[in-house]
């Protein structure tokens, strides 16, 4: 079907369409695109996106990774969506829903907030300000300055001066993304992994030789090492991007999920259960976990130590390092599941921010936004600064 998106942007960004009370799911979920492309938190490219899921039966809130509660029944009743897709609403219509009830327009609205601030926690790790790697470990601190410690052989924990927003460690290398939302990285650059391309992220991976990124466009580009096709990212619009060791993972606005690269262990072959309705994915060593809808966890992959036997009940968060994976509870305590040899897996008794799991450690910040690693230190990997706090603005 063909989508005739000038029209689509036009109509859905006139203000009486915009400003509209509405009185139907389908004109709710039709006048929240219309606010949020003129809000720019979302762009023509995710509209579409959203759109043909619709028509595949599934409806996507773009507001958060929950699924809207509009009945995909209301679409089919009254081929709004056909005629949405087609461009055959027209201005008489627009009119009519400019007239329609103020309570039902203001009774959306209440709900969007509350879809937001219900689903925020979920959208947490977007942005993350701590990450273990291989045998290093970095932090966004409270002056928005990155900090390192660990292994630093390649320069990987030397991180270049001012501000960052959030930072992703690899095994020889490091990246961080600018509050211009540009990206920098620092360490090995034996295959490439460290030369990054130019333009807006919204989100950066640092893989054990390659690197990926979210662009402002919600497409996924990758640059490095690509031995296994690790860096061959699929088209599409996507949520958030996680590179592994030799694959990459990453989840579509549709709550979808596509994995690329080394499928020797079938971590590239995502289950039937993790297709769809995940928030989240998190590609370690040779597997994958990932949050899905309902805050459970699911993961796949090499299993050679449990790594993919999630425990049960709600998560918030999730992280895999090389053969182990952690995962933030409701609760605030972080639990650990798989390679045990180096205690990276028993997690100090307290509460936690947000956890990371690296290759043979783990890190925590803790509610008053300091830092504390467990497991392998060899290389002083969890053994962060005294003096280190995190910038625990970025996790609200």
């Amino acid at each position: 079907m063909t989508i005739h998106i000038l029209l689509l942007s036009s109509l859905l960004l006139s203000s009486a369409l915009t400003h509209a009370s509405v009185s139907s799911d389908t004109d709710a979920y039709i006048a929240a695109l219309a606010h949020l492309l003129e809000q720019k938190t979302i762009g023509d490219a995710e509209l579409v996106t959203m759109l043909e899921a619709a028509e595949d039966g599934e409806v996507v809130n773009p507001i958060s990774p929950v699924r809207a509660e509009t009945s995909v029944e209301h679409f089919v009743a009254n081929n709004a969506l056909e005629e949405l897709l087609e461009g055959e609403i027209d201005a008489t219509r627009v009119a009519d829903w400019a007239q329609k009830n103020i309570k039902e327009q203001n009774r959306i609205r209440k709900k969007r907030k509350q879809v937001r601030e219900e689903t925020k926690e979920l959208w947490k790790d977007v942005s993350p300000v701590l990450s273990a790697g291989y045998r290093h470990s970095c932090a966004v601190t409270i002056d928005s300055s990155v900090r390192c410690w660990g292994d630093n052989d390649d320069g990987q924990a030397s991180p270049p001066s001012g501000a960052f927003k959030s930072v992703s460690a690899g095994s020889e290398h490091t990246c961080g993304i600018r509050p211009n939302d540009t990206i920098e990285c620092w360490g090995s650059n034996f295959y490439g992994q460290s030369t990054h391309p130019s333009g807006a992220f919204r989100s950066i991976s640092a893989g054990d030789s390659h690197t990926c990124g979210v662009k402002g466009d919600g497409t996924v580009v990758c640059w490095g090492d690509n031995a296994t096709g690790q860096l061959s990212a699929p088209s599409g619009v996507f949520r958030s991007v996680s590179a592994g060791k030799y694959h990459t993972c990453g989840v579509k606005v549709d709550g979808t999920v596509e994995c690329w690269g080394n499928k020797v262990h079938d971590q590239t072959n995502v289950p039937a259960s993790a297709l769809r309705s995940v928030s989240t994915v998190s590609a370690g060593g040779y597997h994958n976990c990932a949050l899905k809808y309902d805050n459970t966890v699911e993961c796949w992959g090499n299993n050679l130590n449990g790594q993919i036997d999630a425990p049960s009940g709600a998560f918030r968060s999730v992280s895999t390092g090389f053969f182990h994976s952690c995962g933030m509870k409701g609760d605030a305590t972080v639990e650990c599941w798989g390679d045990n040899t180096f205690g990276q897996s028993t997690v100090p008794g307290t509460i936690f921010r947000s956890v990371s799991a690296g290759e043979s450690q783990s890190c925590g910040v803790r509610m008053d936004g300091t830092v504390q690693c467990w497991g392998d230190d060899t290389y002083d990997q969890s053994s962060p600064p005294d003096d280190l706090i995190v910038l625990v603005e970025n996790n609200k």
